[in-house]
């Protein structure tokens, strides 16, 4: 034992010593039985090495164990949940660990979670009736859950990790195209004015669905030119500000007066006459944030820049999973992409 003082020293000196004599009076008082067992058990455990304090750390640790162990899996998943808002994590994290918890509760709510095998676990997600990228995150949910119990000692070995990811099809994501994406601009324009803001800002600013849904007017600043997506907004729970490029400027400044959500009233409606009024068969799940990533990565050729835009910390998610190749020409249309009254005013982005 080290200390940083002499007096800190003497004092710890003074309490082993007083525990020492305390103690060898306490023997004093043990049976002939009592002595024995502990010259006996002193024997033993110095064949392994060990000795009376180890033994007795060791077994109260192992006690701690099983009691922690009758914690059912929705006791605990109660417990991560409320641990996980204490931290900070977004409230769509809280929501879907609170809604892919809430399932494995229904059928495992009752059992302890150290009863929970690799084999139980693996046979539950499997039969899931969902597609294999809904199963993958159902197995990240329960792995927190899980990865939480161990860190607790509840568990000795964290089932997840024994259990195969659901093999994902590597499709590239779908983007919409040049054409597409001005027939829809167009279209809101004259059918529902209210929805062109959320579509320009998730093609050309790259915001998620989710976020956008949250967004205030009082976060787009045209003056300044950036929109600031708030830690509570974003799914990282961490704060970034998106810059507010020429065209979306030009689609977003009749609407600079605005006060409250972005996202209007009845939006899922007016999106889809939307679609329909533009001529679409399809609408891209994730098609305007697949966009702004493909296009805009083309368009500057800085990875590092466009992740943060996105609100990753690194360009891997990018590469992985919003990228989609598109020719430098395509960029630079989109980029051009404005009403027709102020079109001429957009100046495309170079891609070199």
């Amino acid at each position: 034992m080290f200390f940083k003082t002499r007096a800190e020293a003497d004092a710890e000196r003074l309490r082993q010593q007083t525990l020492l004599e305390r103690h060898s009076r306490d023997a004093i008082g043990l049976s002939q039985r009592e002595m024995s067992d502990f010259v006996t058990a002193r024997e033993t455990l110095a064949k392994y090495g060990k000795n009376i304090s180890e033994a007795v750390a060791f077994f109260v640790d192992h006690q701690e164990r099983v009691r922690r162990c009758n914690t059912t899996v929705a006791e605990l998943a109660k417990e991560v949940i409320e641990a996980k808002r204490r931290d900070g994590h977004s409230p769509r994290h809280i929501s879907d660990l609170r809604l892919r918890l809430g399932k494995f509760c229904r059928d495992f709510g009752d059992e302890p979670i150290a009863g929970i095998t690799v084999d139980k676990l693996d046979g539950w997600l499997r039969t899931l009736p969902y597609s294999p990228q809904s199963r993958v995150n159902y197995r990240a949910c329960i792995g927190v859950l899980f990865s939480y119990a161990k860190k607790r000692r509840m568990i000795d070995h964290n089932p997840v990790e024994n259990i195969d990811k659901p093999k994902l099809p590597n499709n590239p994501p779908e983007i919409f195209t040049v054409n597409e994406l001005t027939a829809l601009l167009n279209a809101a324009s004259n059918v529902a004015p209210a929805a062109v803001p959320m579509i320009a800002i998730g093609a050309f600013a790259g915001l998620r669905d989710a976020e956008i849904k949250r967004l205030n007017w009082s976060e787009v600043d045209l003056v300044r030119g950036h929109i600031e997506v708030t830690a509570a907004e974003a799914k990282s729970a961490r704060r970034r500000i998106v810059p507010i490029q020429p065209n979306v400027a030009a689609w977003l400044r009749p609407y600079a007066s605005m006060k409250g959500h972005v996202v209007p009233l009845g939006a899922r409606r007016k999106l889809e006459r939307v679609r329909k009024e533009a001529g679409l068969t399809r609408w891209p799940i994730n098609g305007l944030r697949h966009s702004f990533a493909s296009y805009r990565l083309t368009a500057i050729n800085d990875a590092p820049r466009v992740a943060a835009e996105l609100g990753h910390t690194s360009p891997q998610m990018l590469f992985s999973t919003y990228r989609e190749l598109v020719l430098p020409e395509e960029a630079e249309r989109y980029w051009k992409i404005a009403p027709v009254a102020e079109s001429a005013n957009v100046v495309a982005f170079s891609s070199v």
